[in-house]
């Protein structure tokens, strides 16, 4: 009888998909991350109706899932395997510093977003970092004391066991994780031999073992990230698994699948008052439909899909939008501005260990039998020290500051008040730097990108460039919801970024050699033992690097004096009744994966 009755409810989600039962007081635009986060908690009150349009699929009621093309998201041995029905997969523009490459970000297309296909590494960035998010907007709620709170609140964290401390290096601090929520976070039981040898290599050339990766302090450490896990089984845990599934028997929740928002609807405005939303307009299955909306609209359509449903609305740079094909109706022109991204680099080298992560997508008959394996990520985040010595980083600080200036005015798109919040930014970040309290580089034990290589055995290390100083941008060049928007990263553009990540990369060469790592040594593969130099390097990253699939920026939460989308409250300045709630509002990049520091509520 249970298990009919589930199947009944997941009957009744799927015709959410063309009626719902109520008007709703909050309509939500993507159920990702953050979206599913608000939706969870604004449902709480039973006396409010929330309603979620999504433009993917629920992959929580798929039958035989263990078998079937959708595994990959229960499954964290084959995260990134066979996802690309799950991800909007959006194109980049030529990147100039990139030998004019198109790269993709991936962002998740699916109830419960990027933490579908992501690889639940569950960690944060470094403490001083967020207060910079705190000092730019003058809120200390925004800092990492005022956030530290709602990160515990959001997680249900498993503590290590015995075994995985004493063999698999795990440690954790309880005063930095919460045990009663709703995010399952815990550490894989199985890890490949190769993790061992990494992080010993590591301890090797002077790193620490690092007492918690969630702790926020600055990281001259190695240690094993926590993920978002079940570890009672060891199931992927998402935004759908954490703040949908629970609440799925809530009458005041439901769910649009299959979705795609075309714009915000707009009261008649009156001269003097702010924007009103009305409601929102989406297309299912080629029909138009429009919702009307009590009291709020909230967008968290991710850091690319946020600016295009704004600007396809008539919010942003009017001249974008009319260049587009759609009306005006407010001028906000840093919308889709102050993109970021990390930037993906690696090392790798052919070795002689029998067990290594590429069997799982190399032999077919290996993975089948693995299924329900699943591989740790064993990380470290470097310091500038870490990477360049004193007078090699001052140089490098120095250069930068000469033009900073100048550099904010030309990532700033002609916009006068983005330019000085840039510049704002932009100077804290290098005051991290000079302070060594930023981390400048994730190095992490594999896998690499596969394409284009010999099958055998590899053992990869991962240099992802984590505090770039490049911006980029990303807008709409059609009236048609059906264009993907124009995104342009920048990599590169500022040239301390293309010098940080060879820095990373060379690090990574020398992890690979160094003794216990070495022993499983046989060649380097990757950049090459044809590439030593700095400058063949920094060629080798220009032809292969690619995005670590972090975007933020894009509606930053910033003064409307220094070119901000959103205020602290994360509201849409000039609108009435609209927020966004996703990774487009974080002004300045994290040295982190984005996951646990979205799934966070600000009451």
């Amino acid at each position: 009888m249970k298990v009919k009755q589930t199947a009944n409810l997941l009957a009744v989600l799927s015709l959410a998909t063309t009626v719902f039962s109520f008007t709703p007081d909050y309509v939500i635009i993507g159920g990702g991350t953050a979206g599913l986060t608000v939706a969870g908690r604004l449902s709480e009150n039973p006396h409010v109706n929330v309603l979620v349009i999504e433009s993917g699929l629920f992959v929580e009621d798929q039958p035989n899932v263990r078998f079937n093309s959708l595994r990959q998201v229960f499954v964290p041995g084959l995260t990134g395997t066979n996802s690309s029905n799950l991800t909007w997969g959006y194109k980049t523009t030529p990147q100039v510093n990139l030998n004019n490459r198109t790269l993709t970000v991936n962002a998740g297309k699916a109830l419960g977003g990027s933490t579908i296909i992501n690889s639940m590494i569950f960690t944060r960035g470094i403490s001083q970092q967020y207060d910079v998010w705190g000092t730019l907007n003058n809120d200390n709620t925004w800092s990492w004391d005022g956030l530290l709170p709602y990160f515990k609140k959001s997680e249900i964290f498993t503590p290590p066991t015995a075994e995985q401390v004493a063999n698999g290096g795990m440690q954790f601090d309880p005063s930095f994780h919460g045990f009663n929520g709703s995010v399952k976070v815990g550490y894989p039981n199985f890890y490949f031999p190769a993790s061992t040898l990494w992080r010993e290599s590591v301890i090797n050339l002077g790193w620490n073992a690092s007492p918690d990766l969630t702790n926020g302090a600055p990281q001259h450490s190695v240690g094993v990230s926590p993920d978002s896990l079940d570890a009672a089984n060891n199931t992927r845990c998402s935004a759908a698994c954490a703040f949908y599934v629970p609440n799925i028997h809530r009458p005041n929740l439901q769910v649009i699948l299959n979705a795609t928002v075309t714009r915000i609807t707009w009261k008649p405005q009156r001269p003097g008052q702010n924007l009103t939303a009305q409601g929102v307009e989406y297309v299912q299955n080629g029909v138009t439909h429009t919702v009307p909306v009590n009291k709020e609209v909230i967008v968290s359509a991710g850091t690319i899909g946020s600016p295009k449903v704004l600007e396809l609305s008539g919010v942003g740079n009017s001249s974008i939008i009319a260049g587009a094909g759609v009306k005006p109706v407010l001028s906000l022109p840093s919308v889709g501005e102050n993109l970021i991204d990390h930037i993906h680099g690696w090392a790798n080298a052919i070795t002689n260990l029998t067990l290594s992560k590429d069997l799982l997508v190399q032999n077919q008959t290996f993975s089948n039998e693995q299924l329900a394996l699943w591989f740790e990520n064993r990380t470290g985040i470097t310091l500038p020290s870490d990477v360049f010595n004193t007078s090699e980083l001052q140089t490098l600080l120095s250069q930068a500051n000469q033009t900073l200036s100048q550099t904010a005015e030309e990532f700033s798109n002609g916009n006068p008040a983005l330019a000085k919040g840039l510049l704002a930014i932009l100077e804290q970040t290098l005051n991290l730097y000079e302070q060594d309290e930023t981390g400048t580089l994730e190095i992490s034990a594999g896998p690499t990108p596969a394409s284009n290589r010999p099958v055998t055995k590899y053992t990869a290390v991962n240099a992802v460039l984590y505090a770039p100083l490049s911006r980029g941008r990303t807008h709409i060049t059609s009236s048609d919801v059906s264009i993907p928007p124009a995104v342009n990263p920048n990599y590169y553009a500022h040239p301390f970024d293309s010098v940080a990540h060879t820095a990373g990369v060379q690090l990574a060469r020398r992890i690979l050699q160094t003794a216990p790592l070495l022993s499983s040594f046989v060649q380097e593969f990757e950049p090459g033992v044809t590439r030593p130099t700095d400058e063949d390097v920094e060629e080798w990253l220009r032809a292969n690097a690619s995005s670590d699939n972090h975007p933020v920026g894009t509606a930053s939460m910033l003064p409307s004096s220094l070119g901000g989308v959103v205020d602290t409250k994360l509201r849409v300045y000039g609108i009435s009744n609209v927020r966004v709630v996703d990774a487009s509002i974080i002004p300045m990049i994290v040295s982190s994966h984005l996951a646990a520091d979205m799934i966070i509520n600000q009451s």
